[in-house]
């Protein structure tokens, strides 16, 4: 898995920044009075927002920003998926990332480089993972089969429980051995 280095001493851009931002939408549930009622609507991915500069005579740098923006899992068909190292993302718990938005580059002709800004989302954020982790924790979880009282039941079924049961049982086996003597003739 390829590791994305977004801090100063191991990017071969300059004077770069890393931005985190995370929404904690809620719904307004105040209606026409002046209550401050609101209804949380869940803890949102981590987005990084990172702007960096890269020299006219580093264009390979700026070529694999594209490329890794673009690349897709084979299997899945989304994004890739990189691991992360910042220390803005490790201050937000972020450990994966994958592009997101847009990749944008312009050009600084008085410096000789172009400005390059790019956004990157969280991938299974800490909340997404206490998520799932808890349907799969409320999943109704299948019984084991107790064989004892599936043998029970297909032995009440098989046999009949009351005398009148019985008695049609006899009459059906009487009336098949009469078929098949029948058959025979």
């Amino acid at each position: 898995m390829i590791i994305l280095v977004l801090d100063k001493t191991n990017i071969e851009g300059y004077g770069h920044t890393v931005n985190c931002k995370f929404s904690l939408p809620e719904s307004d549930l105040s209606g026409k009075s002046s209550s401050t009622a609101g209804a949380e609507e869940g803890d949102k991915a981590c987005r990084l927002r990172v702007s960096l500069k890269i020299k006219y005579n580093t264009p390979d740098f700026l070529k694999n920003i594209k490329l890794l923006s673009m690349a897709k899992d084979e299997n899945k068909g989304t994004r890739k998926v990189y691991n992360i190292e910042n220390q803005t993302a490790k201050a937000f718990g972020v450990r994966q990332v994958r592009f997101t938005d847009e990749v944008s580059a312009q050009e600084l002709d008085e410096e000789q480089a172009w400005s390059v800004s790019f956004t990157l989302i969280e991938h299974l954020s800490i909340a997404e993972k206490v998520e799932t982790q808890k349907i799969k924790e409320e999943e109704p979880k299948a019984a084991p089969a107790d064989e004892k009282v599936i043998s029970e039941v297909s032995a009440a079924e098989s046999e009949p429980a009351g005398w009148f049961e019985k008695l049609l049982a006899r009459i059906d086996k009487g009336l098949a051995e009469e078929e098949k003597k029948g058959d025979e003739v």
